[in-house]
């Protein structure tokens, strides 16, 4: 048994909590209040009404590694919430505090958290800069701002755009991604081709040291997954690309990657916009969502690096109101978690939550859905 988490993003944010059954079924257990504001679908990084990826990023929600505490951003107003997580998986508000970068506009750009466990300090991005990255002291679950600020800006690029953050296993690093070098205009996109890896080392006390810039491998990295019990090696997944890599970081913070694994788009055009990745418990197997064509696929991991094992191992239809980058109809397949021997997998536009047991072959058999708000819901977590 374990508990699968999502947050409404709806304008009173909300965290759906799904107990999962032995067999993957997901069965709706609780809703509890952020205390904080979501963009109720609103994407305020492209003024899109309604998207259903509203905050373009990962990690949105995640769980402490102890499984103690549930974190949840708020983007609509730039704030952070935390839960007491009890042994029934249940959830209980502890604190919802600003970030400290104040909102412009019709919404913040608050997108991605992680949580440096040996420290007890919790980091949150917002997709624009400068101030990119804040901290958080987490003392019982209060939440304390720090004054530190951290940017993934150059000296020639200073409005970078940000989508994930995640710290290293062993707590050395915290790692950022950065999808574009410029936020979206009139002209177009940017994307961010080199020093699109940003690493922080994390010092004593949890405070960020100056930033290491490093390439993922390829254009534009959106996620990382770090394999299970390893604090050197992590999946990068490149949004224009189409494809995965294996990177393995070193403990100066070089950053050593296998050539790109790319899926195979068919007749499709490009891109697939794989922007979300989790990694099997085996650590056998990777699975990327495919933003732009409502799918989700496998890549094989061994030593040498990743590799496609399917292309379109899963696929839901959305209302049809939304087409990603390639113009292809998609259900905007978003965040994803592994839980044992299961994959649960975002289809915001679908409005749907779907549970995949995990063949030993990375096959993925469908065994639940459960109905989410339509393309607001944003975030996946377990434990």
């Amino acid at each position: 048994m374990s508990n699968v988490y999502t947050q409404t993003n709806q304008t009173q944010n909300q965290i759906i909590n799904f107990r999962r059954g032995m067999d993957g079924r997901l069965m709706e257990v609780q809703r509890v209040s952020t205390g904080g504001k979501g963009t109720n679908g609103y994407v305020p990084l492209t003024g899109e009404e309604s998207g259903p990826d509203s905050l373009i990023s990962s990690n949105a929600v995640i769980v402490s590694r102890d499984r103690k505490y549930l974190f949840a951003v708020n983007a609509g107003e730039n704030s952070v919430s935390s839960f007491a997580i009890g042994m029934d998986g249940m959830l209980t508000l502890i604190d919802t505090q600003a970030t400290g970068k104040p909102v412009m506009g019709r919404s913040g750009t608050a997108s991605s958290l992680a949580y440096n466990d040996r420290d007890s300090v919790l980091y949150v991005s917002h997709s624009l800069g400068p101030d990119h990255i804040r901290a958080f002291t987490v003392m019982g679950g209060k939440l304390t701002l720090r004054m530190d600020v951290k940017s993934v800006n150059l000296p020639d690029m200073s409005d970078r755009v940000i989508t994930q953050i995640a710290t290293s296993p062993d707590n050395q690093y915290l790692i950022a991604c950065v999808l574009l070098d410029a936020r979206p205009n009139a002209d177009g996109l940017t994307p961010a081709k080199e020093k699109n890896l940003v690493l922080f080392p994390i010092g004593m006390g949890g405070f960020l040291g100056d930033a290491l810039f490093r390439n993922s491998g390829g254009v534009t990295p959106f996620a990382t997954a770090f394999l299970n019990g390893k604090k050197d090696m992590f999946v990068t997944v490149l949004a224009a690309e189409s494809a995965a890599v294996l990177s393995t970081l070193a403990a100066n913070g070089n950053v050593k990657t296998t050539k790109p694994s790319k899926i195979d788009v068919g007749m499709s055009p490009e891109p697939s916009e794989i922007c979300w990745v989790s990694i099997s418990e085996d650590d056998r197997f990777a699975f990327g969502a495919n933003f732009g064509y409502g799918t989700v696929s496998t890549f094989r991991i061994d030593d040498s690096g990743v590799m496609v094992k399917m292309s379109t191992a899963a696929q839901e239809m959305g209302d049809g109101s939304f087409k990603g980058l390639a113009g292809v109809p998609s259900s905007g397949a978003g965040d994803n978690a592994v839980a044992g021997g299961f994959l649960f997998q975002l289809y915001a536009n679908a409005s749907k939550l779907v549970g995949y047991k995990i063949g030993d072959d990375g096959r993925l058999t469908k065994v639940s859905e459960v109905p989410v708000p339509h393309n607001s819901t944003q975030g996946l977590a377990v434990a």
